[in-house]
C-alpha cells in the first residue's frame, strides 16, 4: 500500500483511462447554449456516477434556476483528523464555432499524432478527470488525506452557482489544502504553478442610430452610422502601441516582487514561440514590456466580436440602425473590476459620436487573485510534476481568468495552489482543441505524488 502501489494501480489502467476519457469527451456539455442544458447536466451526472463508484457522498444542487448544477463530492476514509483537499473543476465547454475550421467532428474525440482532438480535452475535461482517476487509485491505496470535489458547469460564462453555492456552505465547506485544477503548461511547454491569476471584465457595448437601416446613398453624409462610431469607440481605446486610455486604468497595477519572476523567460526563443503558436506575423502590446510579462502581469484590453450592418454575401449597401462589440478586459493584482467597469463606461460614453446612443452591459467580471507560492502545498506539488514529467514546474502569473479563484479562497480557504495538464499551444476555446495523450497518465501520478506527499505528517 502506498504511492508505489498507486502508481501501479494508475500505470495498469492507462489504456481504459484514455478510453473513460473519450466517453466524457463526448458530451457536448455547452454552457453557452440553452439547447445544451441537458448535456451539461447529463456531464454532471456521468461524473457523479464515477465517484459513487469510488466511495464518494455525492450531492447534485440546483443553484440557481436555469443554471447548471453544483457537483460536490466528499471521501472521509482518512479520518476526522487528516487534512482535507478540496479539488476544483469544470465540466462545462466552449461551444466548437467555427466548425468548418475542425478536422474532425469537434465531439468524436479523435487521435492523431499522441494527441486527442475534441473540445473539452484541454479546457477542462483532461484536469479533472486525471484528478478523478488519481482520487481512486489514492483511495485504494491508502491516502492519509480526506478528498472533496467540487465541480461547477458554468466557468465558461463566469456563472454564479458555484461562488453562491460557497458563500451558502462556507462553515462545512473549509480545506486545509485548496487545487485550482484549471490551467496548464507555460508557453515554453513547462509545467506551471500559477502564482497569479488575472481577473476579468466582459462587456457589450451597443450602438445605436437611426430608428431602421437606411439607404446609404440615400442618406449617407447626414444619418449617423452605428458601425461608424463603433470603430471610433474601439480605435480610442488603445494606443497603435497597446497602451488601453481608459482613464486610471494602470494606477493599481502592482509589480511582481523579483523572486516570482525568477523563471520568466525574456529571450528571444520565447517570442519566436508565441508565433509559432499563434500563427501570427507578428506580436504587438505595451512597448517596453516582454511578451511573457504582456501575457501575465499586464492588464489587457480585446475586442472578442462585432455584429453590425450587412455581413452576407453579396452587396447591401445599408447604414445600420445598430452596432454591438464584446470588449473583455483582463485585469491583475490589485485592479478592482467594479472600478476599472466605471471608468470603462465613461470613458466609452465619452468618444459616441453625434445622433447615437450608447448603451454598456457587462457580462461577467472576476477579481485577480495571488497565490502563495511558497507555501507547503506549492513545494509539494513543484516536487511532483518534477517526479512525474522530468522537469520541475516553473512560477508563472497565468493569462487566464479562473472566476471562482477568489470565492474559493475567501469562502473554501487553506493553501491554495493553482495548475493544470494542457500543453502548450493546446488550442482552447478554438477549433481543433487538443490535449497530448501522454500527458493524462503522467497528471495522474503528479496528482497522486502531491497527495501522498500532503499525507505526512
Amino acid at each position: 500500500m502506498g504511492l508505489d502501489e498507486a502508481l501501479r494501480l494508475a500505470e495498469a489502467d492507462r489504456e481504459a483511462n484514455e478510453r473513460e476519457f473519450f466517453e466524457e469527451l463526448r458530451i457536448p456539455s455547452m454552457s453557452a447554449l440553452s439547447e445544451h442544458r441537458a448535456d451539461c447536466r447529463r456531464n454532471c451526472d456521468w461524473l457523479a456516477e464515477r465517484l459513487r463508484a469510488l466511495g464518494f457522498e455525492v450531492t447534485i444542487t440546483d443553484v440557481i434556476p436555469g443554471g447548471n448544477p453544483v457537483l460536490q463530492a466528499d471521501w472521509r476514509g482518512a479520518g476526522e483528523d487528516a487534512p482535507t483537499v478540496t479539488l476544483y473543476g469544470h465540466y462545462d465547454v466552449q461551444p466548437p464555432d467555427p466548425l468548418d475550421e475542425w478536422v474532425t467532428p469537434p465531439f468524436e474525440p479523435t487521435v492523431r499524432d499522441g494527441y486527442v482532438f475534441a473540445r473539452g480535452s484541454s479546457d477542462n475535461k483532461n484536469n479533472h478527470f486525471a484528478a478523478l482517476r488519481a482520487a481512486g487509485y489514492a483511495i485504494k491505496s491508502g491516502v492519509g488525506v480526506n478528498l472533496r470535489f467540487l465541480i461547477e458547469g458554468e466557468e465558461e460564462v463566469s456563472g454564479e452557482a458555484l461562488p453562491t453555492y460557497l458563500a451558502q456552505n462556507a462553515a462545512r465547506l473549509k480545506s486545509d489544502y485548496t487545487v485550482i485544477w484549471d490551467g496548464g503548461f507555460s508557453p515554453d511547454d513547462d509545467p506551471a504553478l500559477a502564482t497569479g491569476l488575472r481577473g476579468m471584465v466582459y462587456t457589450e457595448v451597443h450602438v445605436q442610430g437611426p430608428a431602421v437601416d437606411l439607404h446609404s446613398g440615400a442618406y449617407g453624409g447626414v444619418a449617423p452610422n452605428p458601425n461608424n462610431t463603433l470603430a471610433h469607440i474601439i480605435a480610442g481605446l488603445k494606443t497603435r502601441e497597446g497602451h488601453v486610455t481608459v482613464p486610471g486604468y494602470y494606477d493599481k497595477v502592482r509589480v511582481p516582487d523579483p523572486e516570482e519572476t525568477v523563471d520568466w523567460n525574456r529571450s528571444p526563443a520565447f517570442t519566436e514561440q508565441l508565433l509559432k503558436l499563434t500563427g501570427a506575423r507578428a506580436l504587438e502590446g505595451e512597448s517596453g514590456f516582454a511578451p511573457i510579462e504582456r501575457t501575465s502581469q499586464r492588464p489587457t484590453l480585446d475586442v472578442n466580436g462585432m455584429i453590425g450592418g450587412f455581413t452576407g454575401e453579396g452587396s447591401k449597401t445599408v447604414i445600420p440602425a445598430r452596432s454591438m462589440a464584446k470588449i473583455s478586459m483582463r485585469l491583475v493584482p490589485d485592479q478592482d473590476p467594479e472600478e476599472v467597469y466605471a471608468a470603462f463606461v465613461q470613458h466609452v460614453k465619452s468618444l459616441a459620436t453625434p445622433g447615437t446612443t450608447v448603451e454598456v452591459k457587462r457580462l461577467g467580471s472576476a477579481m485577480p487573485v495571488l497565490l502563495d507560492y511558497k507555501s507547503r502545498s506549492s513545494n509539494a506539488l513543484r516536487a511532483a510534476f518534477e517526479a512525474s514529467f522530468g522537469r520541475r514546474a516553473i512560477l508563472e502569473r497565468t493569462g487566464g481568468t479562473v472566476p471562482v479563484a477568489l470565492p474559493f479562497a475567501e469562502h473554501v480557504g487553506g493553501e491554495m495552489v493553482a495548475s493544470g495538464l494542457s500543453q502548450a499551444g493546446a488550442g482552447p476555446h478554438g477549433p481543433n482543441e487538443h490535449f497530448r495523450l501522454d500527458n493524462l497518465p503522467r497528471g495522474i501520478a503528479t496528482l497522486l505524488r502531491f497527495l501522498f506527499t500532503l499525507s505526512e505528517a
